[in-house]
């Protein structure tokens, strides 16, 4: 069903940090955040004849107000990139609407993991990862719709079915930083029982 991999994921998200992570301003916006997307998936507008899901436009709004706090060289590198994981994401559409015969398992998890691997070939932080994800599958996404425009196929951006391929990669994001941060964890551990032997 479409839309179940975002609903699962964005309410095991919201879960974790609500009880589990630190009480602090970042907590609530997170949480906010998340159940003002799982709120508005189901919501649409139409914008120059173009149905848009609410919850696309949040996720833009939210990354670009991050995005336009970089400057310089930073800012210019993000453009390429963005602009590359958008060619990407729209690439793969295409291919899977006109020659779908070599998609050779679900076509939601071979996008998560090709964009999955191109955030990790283009940045080496976790933020900056996730917020090139981000804004990629959404003008992909936009980028898809308008070229289907010219063919008068119809096609709602950020639909639930765009949701799927986000939140699965984005959830790989969070599952590789979760798993470089573990030796760390471990190691401090190790040595905070290490302090209390020897006392």
């Amino acid at each position: 069903m479409e839309g179940s991999y975002f609903y699962w994921l964005s309410w095991f998200l919201w879960i974790v940090y609500t009880f589990f992570a630190p009480k602090n301003r970042t907590r609530l916006l997170i949480c906010l955040y998340v159940l003002l997307l799982i709120t508005l998936s189901i919501h649409e507008i139409t914008v120059y004849s173009f149905s848009v899901s609410l919850a696309c436009i949040l996720m833009l709004i939210v990354s670009y107000f991050f995005v336009m706090r970089q400057r310089g060289k930073a800012f210019i590198y993000f453009a390429f990139a963005s602009a590359s994981l958008t060619m990407l994401y729209a690439a793969f559409h295409f291919l899977l609407l006109f020659d779908p015969v070599w998609v050779f398992t679900e076509a939601t998890w071979l996008l998560a993991l090709a964009l999955l691997f191109a955030s990790f070939a283009l940045y080496r932080s976790f933020y900056d990862r996730l917020l090139v994800l981000t804004v990629g599958c959404c003008q992909g996404d936009f980028l898809y719709a308008f070229v289907l425009k010219q063919f008068s196929f119809p096609h709602l951006i950020g639909s639930l079915s765009f949701l799927d391929g986000w939140a699965l990669a984005s959830a790989c994001l969070f599952g590789w930083q979760w798993l470089e941060q573990l030796p760390i964890y471990i190691d401090a551990r190790f040595q905070k029982r290490a302090r209390e032997v020897k006392t």
